[in-house]
């Protein structure tokens, strides 16, 4: 990583600031147990997503997990997902985005050792106390994931190797009459795609 920042797994960190300036945040998923049937996402739907913006979100990442569909593509029952990745603007086009990738990609192939720390609900605090107790996952992932939306992580996709599954476009997604893509000025697509590890 270049001089001026600082890599903490999947958090850059400016040297001269100590702010962070680029995150990636990475989920295990295992496959829809048989007696649900429902993915994790209609899981968070249910159990956990309150607001009517952020269920319409979770809703199409469910629409492009059901078209990408993983875990019977592949023949796995676990695999790691990148759910969100982001960089702050001034810090763009300096390679922390890549890199934060291709960590969070090593990291779950460090997954095959069992849990890098286990969390429990009680650790994260009174807040989220409604939440339900999940057992750990033992499930060694085999695939890693993700939905680029960007120009810059559709590139970050291709060059670290990633085969796209599907491409839909964001003007076919709306919430409250809107389409997605209008809250961004312009008509883009999100990709559905995975690499083995």
């Amino acid at each position: 990583m270049r001089d001026d920042f600082f890599q903490d797994e999947n958090v850059a960190v400016e040297i001269a600031s100590g702010e962070v300036v680029a995150v990636a945040f990475n989920k295990l998923q295992i496959a829809p147990s048989e007696s649900s049937g429902k993915s994790f996402f209609e899981t968070f739907i249910e159990e956990r997503c309150k607001r009517p913006k952020a269920r319409a979100v979770i809703d199409f990442m469910v629409d492009v997990d059901t078209k990408c569909n993983h875990f019977e593509r592949y023949g796995i029952d676990s695999l790691v997902e990148l759910l969100f990745l982001g960089t702050c603007r001034e810090h763009r086009q300096k390679g922390l985005a890549k890199l934060l990738c291709k960590t969070s990609i090593e990291v779950a192939k460090k997954l095959k050792d069992g849990p890098i720390t286990p969390l429990k609900v009680e650790d994260l605090g009174p807040k989220y106390a409604f939440m339900k107790p999940r057992k750990p996952i033992t499930k060694v992932p085999k695939l890693f994931t993700s939905m680029w939306t960007a120009d810059g992580t559709k590139k970050i996709g291709k060059d670290l190797g990633f085969e796209v599954l599907v491409t839909v476009s964001l003007k076919d997604y709306f919430f409250e009459g809107k389409r997605f893509s209008d809250g961004l000025g312009f008509v883009t697509t999100c990709e559905g795609a995975a690499i083995k590890i």
